[in-house]
Protein backbone atom coordinates (compact mmCIF):
# COMPACT_ATOMS: atom_id res chain seq x y z
CA UNK A 1 0.00 0.00 0.00
CA UNK A 2 1.36 3.39 -0.96
CA UNK A 3 1.45 5.36 2.32
CA UNK A 4 2.32 8.52 0.55
CA UNK A 5 -1.46 8.92 -1.00
CA UNK A 6 -2.72 9.01 2.36
CA UNK A 7 -3.47 12.58 4.21
CA UNK A 8 -2.63 12.94 7.43
CA UNK A 9 -5.02 14.39 10.06
CA UNK A 10 -3.68 17.71 10.10
CA UNK A 11 -3.64 17.82 6.53
CA UNK A 12 -7.73 17.06 6.80
CA UNK A 13 -7.95 20.11 9.20
CA UNK A 14 -5.84 21.87 7.32
CA UNK A 15 -7.97 21.81 3.83
CA UNK A 16 -11.30 21.73 5.78
CA UNK A 17 -10.60 25.24 7.31
CA UNK A 18 -9.55 26.96 4.41
CA UNK A 19 -12.73 25.74 2.62
CA UNK A 20 -14.86 27.37 5.54
CA UNK A 21 -13.07 30.64 5.40
CA UNK A 22 -14.19 30.73 1.59
CA UNK A 23 -17.21 30.00 2.41
CA UNK A 24 -17.90 32.61 4.71
CA UNK A 25 -16.10 35.02 2.55
CA UNK A 26 -18.45 34.17 -0.17
CA UNK A 27 -21.36 34.15 1.94
CA UNK A 28 -20.30 37.80 3.20
CA UNK A 29 -20.19 38.48 -0.44
CA UNK A 30 -23.26 37.01 -1.65
CA UNK A 31 -25.30 39.26 1.44
CA UNK A 32 -23.78 42.35 0.63
CA UNK A 33 -24.80 42.17 -3.19
CA UNK A 34 -28.18 41.19 -2.18
CA UNK A 35 -27.98 44.43 -0.11
CA UNK A 36 -26.73 46.36 -2.54
CA UNK A 37 -29.51 45.05 -4.96
CA UNK A 38 -31.72 45.98 -2.29
CA UNK A 39 -30.86 49.63 -2.06
CA UNK A 40 -30.44 50.37 -5.61
CA UNK A 41 -34.08 48.66 -5.57
CA UNK A 42 -34.88 51.46 -2.79
CA UNK A 43 -33.06 54.09 -4.52
CA UNK A 44 -34.78 53.52 -7.80
CA UNK A 45 -37.84 53.27 -6.20
CA UNK A 46 -37.12 56.64 -4.40
CA UNK A 47 -36.10 57.94 -7.71
CA UNK A 48 -39.31 57.54 -9.64
CA UNK A 49 -41.98 57.55 -6.52
CA UNK A 50 -40.99 60.71 -5.50
CA UNK A 51 -41.20 63.17 -8.82
CA UNK A 52 -44.64 60.62 -9.68
CA UNK A 53 -45.78 61.20 -5.94
CA UNK A 54 -45.09 65.04 -6.61
CA UNK A 55 -46.73 65.51 -10.05
CA UNK A 56 -49.65 63.60 -8.36
CA UNK A 57 -50.38 66.05 -5.82
CA UNK A 58 -49.91 68.57 -7.90
CA UNK A 59 -52.58 67.65 -10.38
CA UNK A 60 -54.43 66.88 -7.49
CA UNK A 61 -54.28 69.86 -6.17
CA UNK A 62 -55.09 71.57 -9.68
CA UNK A 63 -57.96 69.17 -9.65
CA UNK A 64 -59.28 70.53 -6.68
CA UNK A 65 -58.81 74.00 -7.89
CA UNK A 66 -60.94 73.47 -11.02
CA UNK A 67 -63.12 71.28 -8.99
CA UNK A 68 -63.62 74.27 -6.53
CA UNK A 69 -63.81 76.82 -9.43
CA UNK A 70 -66.11 75.14 -11.24
CA UNK A 71 -68.58 73.96 -8.41
CA UNK A 72 -68.25 77.74 -7.55
CA UNK A 73 -69.41 78.99 -11.02
CA UNK A 74 -71.67 75.78 -10.80
CA UNK A 75 -73.39 77.48 -7.27
CA UNK A 76 -73.69 80.63 -9.35
CA UNK A 77 -75.42 79.42 -12.03
CA UNK A 78 -77.24 77.39 -9.71
CA UNK A 79 -78.33 79.94 -8.13
CA UNK A 80 -79.08 82.48 -10.48
CA UNK A 81 -81.28 79.51 -11.57
CA UNK A 82 -83.26 78.86 -8.74
CA UNK A 83 -83.99 82.74 -8.22
CA UNK A 84 -85.21 82.46 -11.72
CA UNK A 85 -87.44 79.34 -11.60
CA UNK A 86 -88.82 81.04 -7.56
CA UNK A 87 -89.51 84.77 -9.71
CA UNK A 88 -91.23 82.22 -12.75
CA UNK A 89 -93.03 80.14 -9.75
CA UNK A 90 -94.47 83.28 -8.06
CA UNK A 91 -95.54 84.73 -11.02
CA UNK A 92 -97.07 80.98 -12.44
CA UNK A 93 -98.30 80.28 -8.72
CA UNK A 94 -100.15 83.66 -9.40
CA UNK A 95 -101.80 82.83 -12.45
CA UNK A 96 -102.48 79.50 -11.48
CA UNK A 97 -103.83 79.77 -8.27
CA UNK A 98 -107.47 78.74 -7.82
CA UNK A 99 -110.45 81.34 -7.89
CA UNK A 100 -110.39 83.09 -4.25
CA UNK A 101 -113.42 82.61 -2.24
CA UNK A 102 -115.16 86.23 -1.80
CA UNK A 103 -117.56 86.63 1.31
CA UNK A 104 -118.47 88.94 3.56
CA UNK A 105 -115.38 89.25 5.25
CA UNK A 106 -113.42 89.68 2.28
CA UNK A 107 -111.81 93.19 2.00
CA UNK A 108 -109.70 95.17 0.14
CA UNK A 109 -106.86 97.33 0.05
CA UNK A 110 -107.94 100.95 0.12
CA UNK A 111 -105.32 102.67 -1.96
CA UNK A 112 -105.89 101.40 -5.60
CA UNK A 113 -103.82 101.48 -8.47
CA UNK A 114 -104.53 102.46 -12.07
CA UNK A 115 -103.95 99.95 -14.39
CA UNK A 116 -105.35 101.50 -17.33
CA UNK A 117 -105.76 105.29 -18.42
CA UNK A 118 -105.12 107.89 -15.85
CA UNK A 119 -103.13 109.84 -17.69
CA UNK A 120 -105.71 112.68 -18.33
CA UNK A 121 -108.48 112.64 -21.11
CA UNK A 122 -107.21 111.78 -24.69
CA UNK A 123 -106.89 109.77 -27.80
CA UNK A 124 -103.31 108.27 -27.30
CA UNK A 125 -103.03 104.51 -26.56
CA UNK A 126 -101.92 105.41 -23.07
CA UNK A 127 -105.22 107.44 -22.22
CA UNK A 128 -109.27 107.12 -21.93
CA UNK A 129 -111.64 109.35 -22.48
CA UNK A 130 -115.48 108.49 -20.29
CA UNK A 131 -114.63 104.43 -20.30
CA UNK A 132 -118.13 102.72 -19.45
CA UNK A 133 -117.80 99.26 -19.57
CA UNK A 134 -115.18 96.49 -18.90
CA UNK A 135 -114.57 92.83 -19.40
CA UNK A 136 -111.35 90.95 -17.69
CA UNK A 137 -110.10 88.04 -19.35
CA UNK A 138 -108.24 86.00 -16.77
CA UNK A 139 -106.89 83.72 -19.39
CA UNK A 140 -105.40 85.84 -21.61
CA UNK A 141 -104.44 88.35 -18.87
CA UNK A 142 -105.50 91.73 -20.06
CA UNK A 143 -108.31 94.08 -19.61
CA UNK A 144 -111.08 94.75 -22.58
CA UNK A 145 -112.56 98.82 -22.38
CA UNK A 146 -115.41 100.17 -24.14
CA UNK A 147 -113.36 103.49 -24.56
CA UNK A 148 -117.16 105.68 -25.10
CA UNK A 149 -115.80 109.11 -26.36
CA UNK A 150 -113.02 107.33 -28.47
CA UNK A 151 -115.28 105.56 -30.15
CA UNK A 152 -113.12 102.13 -29.46
CA UNK A 153 -112.90 99.13 -27.55
CA UNK A 154 -108.73 99.09 -26.16
CA UNK A 155 -107.30 95.84 -25.09
CA UNK A 156 -104.91 96.42 -21.99
CA UNK A 157 -102.28 93.69 -20.61
CA UNK A 158 -101.84 93.03 -17.16
CA UNK A 159 -99.21 95.81 -16.13
CA UNK A 160 -98.93 97.59 -19.60
CA UNK A 161 -98.39 101.00 -19.75
CA UNK A 162 -100.61 101.27 -23.12
CA UNK A 163 -103.25 99.41 -24.49
CA UNK A 164 -104.01 98.81 -28.02
CA UNK A 165 -107.17 99.28 -30.17
CA UNK A 166 -109.04 95.74 -31.00
CA UNK A 167 -112.06 97.44 -32.64
CA UNK A 168 -113.26 101.31 -33.56
CA UNK A 169 -109.85 101.97 -35.14
CA UNK A 170 -111.25 103.64 -37.98
CA UNK A 171 -113.13 106.41 -35.38
CA UNK A 172 -116.68 107.05 -34.96
CA UNK A 173 -119.17 105.92 -37.34
CA UNK A 174 -121.50 102.87 -38.36
CA UNK A 175 -118.73 101.82 -41.11
CA UNK A 176 -116.92 98.29 -41.10
CA UNK A 177 -114.10 99.08 -38.20
CA UNK A 178 -116.33 101.95 -36.23
CA UNK A 179 -117.94 102.47 -33.63
CA UNK A 180 -120.25 105.40 -32.27
CA UNK A 181 -120.19 105.51 -28.22
CA UNK A 182 -119.64 101.94 -27.04
CA UNK A 183 -120.57 101.54 -23.98
CA UNK A 184 -120.08 97.38 -22.81
CA UNK A 185 -117.97 94.61 -24.40
CA UNK A 186 -117.73 90.84 -23.66
CA UNK A 187 -116.00 87.73 -25.69
CA UNK A 188 -118.45 85.06 -26.46
CA UNK A 189 -118.05 81.64 -24.45
CA UNK A 190 -114.89 80.69 -27.36
CA UNK A 191 -113.37 83.84 -26.93
CA UNK A 192 -113.05 84.19 -30.60
CA UNK A 193 -115.31 87.18 -31.24
CA UNK A 194 -115.69 90.53 -29.36
CA UNK A 195 -119.54 91.32 -28.18
CA UNK A 196 -119.85 95.09 -28.42
CA UNK A 197 -122.79 97.33 -27.20
CA UNK A 198 -122.95 100.49 -29.09
CA UNK A 199 -125.69 103.21 -27.94
CA UNK A 200 -125.56 106.02 -30.65
CA UNK A 201 -125.89 103.25 -33.70
CA UNK A 202 -128.71 101.63 -31.86
CA UNK A 203 -127.09 97.88 -32.46
CA UNK A 204 -125.27 95.23 -30.63
CA UNK A 205 -121.87 93.75 -32.96
CA UNK A 206 -120.18 90.32 -33.04
CA UNK A 207 -116.28 91.65 -33.89
CA UNK A 208 -113.93 88.82 -34.88
CA UNK A 209 -110.74 89.08 -32.52
CA UNK A 210 -108.57 87.59 -35.81
CA UNK A 211 -110.23 90.12 -38.25
CA UNK A 212 -112.10 93.61 -37.64
CA UNK A 213 -113.23 93.55 -41.05
CA UNK A 214 -114.98 90.06 -39.82
CA UNK A 215 -117.89 92.24 -38.71
CA UNK A 216 -121.57 91.38 -37.90
CA UNK A 217 -124.82 93.07 -36.49
CA UNK A 218 -126.37 90.30 -33.97
CA UNK A 219 -129.12 93.46 -32.71
CA UNK A 220 -130.16 96.34 -34.58
CA UNK A 221 -132.59 99.13 -33.30
CA UNK A 222 -132.21 98.50 -29.82
CA UNK A 223 -130.43 101.10 -26.88
CA UNK A 224 -127.74 98.71 -24.87
CA UNK A 225 -126.87 100.38 -21.96
CA UNK A 226 -125.21 97.04 -20.20
CA UNK A 227 -123.76 92.98 -21.53
CA UNK A 228 -123.20 89.77 -19.85
CA UNK A 229 -123.16 86.33 -20.68
CA UNK A 230 -124.07 83.01 -19.17
CA UNK A 231 -122.08 79.57 -18.98
CA UNK A 232 -124.80 78.44 -22.23
CA UNK A 233 -122.69 81.96 -24.04
CA UNK A 234 -126.55 83.11 -24.23
CA UNK A 235 -126.39 87.26 -24.27
CA UNK A 236 -128.22 89.15 -22.27
CA UNK A 237 -128.94 92.85 -22.86
CA UNK A 238 -129.70 96.29 -20.88
CA UNK A 239 -132.42 98.20 -23.26
CA UNK A 240 -132.73 101.58 -21.61
CA UNK A 241 -135.59 102.64 -23.65
CA UNK A 242 -137.98 99.60 -23.20
CA UNK A 243 -136.71 99.13 -19.74
CA UNK A 244 -136.04 95.73 -19.66
CA UNK A 245 -133.45 92.97 -20.09
CA UNK A 246 -133.85 90.68 -22.97
CA UNK A 247 -131.94 87.21 -23.45
CA UNK A 248 -130.39 86.33 -27.05
CA UNK A 249 -129.54 83.10 -27.69
CA UNK A 250 -127.52 82.19 -30.81
CA UNK A 251 -129.70 82.55 -34.31
CA UNK A 252 -132.35 84.77 -32.42
CA UNK A 253 -133.15 87.82 -33.80
CA UNK A 254 -136.17 89.35 -31.67
CA UNK A 255 -134.85 87.79 -28.10
CA UNK A 256 -137.05 86.69 -24.96
CA UNK A 257 -137.76 89.15 -22.37
CA UNK A 258 -136.46 88.04 -18.63
CA UNK A 259 -136.73 91.24 -16.50
CA UNK A 260 -138.71 94.13 -16.85
CA UNK A 261 -140.25 95.61 -20.27
CA UNK A 262 -143.45 96.29 -18.53
CA UNK A 263 -143.21 100.23 -18.66
CA UNK A 264 -140.98 102.11 -16.27
CA UNK A 265 -142.06 102.06 -12.59
CA UNK A 266 -140.79 100.85 -9.37
CA UNK A 267 -143.38 97.91 -9.28
CA UNK A 268 -141.59 94.16 -8.80
CA UNK A 269 -141.92 93.77 -12.43
CA UNK A 270 -141.01 96.66 -13.49
CA UNK A 271 -137.45 98.89 -14.21
CA UNK A 272 -136.45 102.43 -14.30
CA UNK A 273 -133.38 103.02 -16.53
CA UNK A 274 -131.67 99.44 -15.82
CA UNK A 275 -127.95 100.07 -16.55
CA UNK A 276 -125.32 97.39 -16.12
CA UNK A 277 -126.16 93.47 -15.61
CA UNK A 278 -124.75 90.33 -13.80
CA UNK A 279 -125.95 86.62 -14.59
CA UNK A 280 -125.15 83.74 -12.13
CA UNK A 281 -124.10 80.34 -12.40
CA UNK A 282 -128.42 79.51 -11.60
CA UNK A 283 -129.09 81.90 -14.82
CA UNK A 284 -130.87 84.43 -12.16
CA UNK A 285 -130.61 88.29 -13.75
CA UNK A 286 -128.93 90.84 -11.82
CA UNK A 287 -130.08 94.63 -12.49
CA UNK A 288 -128.83 97.65 -11.61
CA UNK A 289 -132.26 99.44 -11.19
CA UNK A 290 -130.38 103.12 -11.55
CA UNK A 291 -133.75 105.11 -11.18
CA UNK A 292 -135.49 103.15 -8.79
CA UNK A 293 -131.96 103.08 -6.75
CA UNK A 294 -132.10 99.75 -5.73
CA UNK A 295 -130.67 96.39 -7.22
CA UNK A 296 -133.47 93.66 -8.70
CA UNK A 297 -133.18 89.69 -8.87
CA UNK A 298 -135.01 87.78 -11.43
CA UNK A 299 -134.79 84.09 -10.91
CA UNK A 300 -134.93 82.18 -14.17
CA UNK A 301 -138.41 82.08 -15.44
CA UNK A 302 -139.84 84.42 -13.29
CA UNK A 303 -142.79 86.83 -14.18
CA UNK A 304 -141.27 89.68 -11.48
CA UNK A 305 -138.44 89.81 -9.91
CA UNK A 306 -137.51 90.97 -6.01
CA UNK A 307 -135.24 93.84 -4.43
CA UNK A 308 -132.38 92.67 -3.11
CA UNK A 309 -130.55 95.85 -2.37
CA UNK A 310 -131.65 97.48 -0.27
CA UNK A 311 -134.27 94.74 0.83
CA UNK A 312 -136.80 97.47 2.69
CA UNK A 313 -137.13 100.47 2.02
CA UNK A 314 -139.88 103.12 3.75
CA UNK A 315 -140.35 106.81 4.13
CA UNK A 316 -138.59 106.46 7.16
CA UNK A 317 -135.91 104.69 5.93
CA UNK A 318 -135.14 105.47 2.18
CA UNK A 319 -132.88 103.51 0.41
CA UNK A 320 -129.09 104.55 0.61
CA UNK A 321 -128.39 103.88 -2.87
CA UNK A 322 -127.84 106.99 -5.37
CA UNK A 323 -128.11 106.16 -8.63
CA UNK A 324 -126.49 102.58 -8.93
CA UNK A 325 -124.92 101.55 -12.16
CA UNK A 326 -122.75 98.65 -12.25
CA UNK A 327 -123.55 95.42 -9.98
CA UNK A 328 -121.60 91.25 -9.26
CA UNK A 329 -122.32 89.28 -7.23
CA UNK A 330 -119.64 87.36 -5.10
CA UNK A 331 -119.49 83.47 -4.33
CA UNK A 332 -121.87 83.81 -1.24
CA UNK A 333 -124.37 85.83 -2.60
CA UNK A 334 -122.85 89.24 -1.66
CA UNK A 335 -124.33 92.11 -3.60
CA UNK A 336 -121.34 94.92 -5.09
CA UNK A 337 -122.83 97.94 -6.59
CA UNK A 338 -120.87 100.88 -8.27
CA UNK A 339 -123.28 103.82 -7.14
CA UNK A 340 -122.55 106.97 -9.31
CA UNK A 341 -124.33 109.45 -6.95
CA UNK A 342 -121.94 108.98 -3.99
CA UNK A 343 -118.67 107.68 -5.81
CA UNK A 344 -118.76 104.43 -3.90
CA UNK A 345 -118.46 100.43 -4.20
CA UNK A 346 -120.79 99.22 -1.93
CA UNK A 347 -121.29 95.85 -0.39
CA UNK A 348 -125.13 94.24 0.36
CA UNK A 349 -125.02 91.18 2.79
CA UNK A 350 -128.64 89.06 1.64
CA UNK A 351 -131.33 90.39 3.88
CA UNK A 352 -129.35 93.70 4.92
CA UNK A 353 -131.12 97.25 5.23
CA UNK A 354 -127.69 99.13 4.53
CA UNK A 355 -124.51 98.19 2.41
CA UNK A 356 -121.15 98.81 3.98
CA UNK A 357 -118.55 100.45 1.47
CA UNK A 358 -115.64 98.58 0.31
CA UNK A 359 -113.64 101.06 -1.87
CA UNK A 360 -113.68 104.45 -2.90
CA UNK A 361 -114.66 107.94 -0.38
CA UNK A 362 -118.15 109.50 -0.09
CA UNK A 363 -115.87 112.39 -1.62
CA UNK A 364 -115.19 112.44 -5.24
CA UNK A 365 -111.75 112.96 -6.31
CA UNK A 366 -108.05 111.88 -8.14
CA UNK A 367 -106.75 110.05 -5.35
CA UNK A 368 -105.76 106.30 -5.20
CA UNK A 369 -108.32 106.13 -2.38
CA UNK A 370 -111.15 108.30 -4.71
CA UNK A 371 -114.02 107.60 -7.22
CA UNK A 372 -115.24 110.00 -9.65
CA UNK A 373 -118.64 108.56 -11.22
CA UNK A 374 -117.95 105.06 -10.84
CA UNK A 375 -119.53 102.98 -13.46
CA UNK A 376 -118.92 99.45 -14.73
CA UNK A 377 -117.16 96.68 -12.00
CA UNK A 378 -115.54 93.25 -11.88
CA UNK A 379 -113.20 90.80 -10.01
CA UNK A 380 -110.44 88.78 -11.65
CA UNK A 381 -109.61 84.61 -10.83
CA UNK A 382 -107.55 86.09 -7.46
CA UNK A 383 -110.84 88.44 -5.89
CA UNK A 384 -109.16 91.68 -6.91
CA UNK A 385 -111.53 94.62 -7.64
CA UNK A 386 -111.66 96.46 -10.95
CA UNK A 387 -113.99 99.91 -11.29
CA UNK A 388 -114.34 101.98 -14.12
CA UNK A 389 -113.83 105.21 -12.76
CA UNK A 390 -115.41 107.15 -15.55
CA UNK A 391 -114.44 110.71 -14.14
CA UNK A 392 -111.20 109.96 -13.81
CA UNK A 393 -110.89 108.51 -17.24
CA UNK A 394 -108.87 105.35 -15.58
CA UNK A 395 -109.89 102.14 -14.72
CA UNK A 396 -108.81 101.44 -10.72
CA UNK A 397 -107.84 97.87 -9.32
CA UNK A 398 -108.40 97.29 -5.51
CA UNK A 399 -106.17 94.46 -4.60
CA UNK A 400 -107.67 92.33 -2.33
CA UNK A 401 -106.26 92.18 1.07
CA UNK A 402 -104.93 88.57 2.30
CA UNK A 403 -103.43 89.77 5.77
Amino acid sequence: MNMNNRVGVGEFVEVNSNTTRFRRLFEHFRKRKLMWIIILIILIVVIIVIPTTTVMLTKTKREKTVTIEITSETTEITTSSEISTILTTIIESEQTLPPVIIDNNTKWKQNASTVAGGNEWGNALNQLSQPLGIYIDNDDESIYIADALNHRIVRWEFGAKAGEIVAGENGCGDGIGQLNVPRDVVLDKEKKYLIICEANNYRVIRLSRQSTQDQQILISNIVCRGLAMDNNGDIYISESTRNGITRFQEGDTVGTVVAGENGPGGQLNQLYGPSFIFIDEYYSVYVADSQNNRVMKWIKNAAEGFRIAPVQVSDKNPSSMSQPVGVIVDHTGNIYVSNWGNHQIMRWSPDAIEGNPVAGEKQSGSEPTQLRDPQDISFDRQGNLYVVDTGNNRIQKFIIDRD
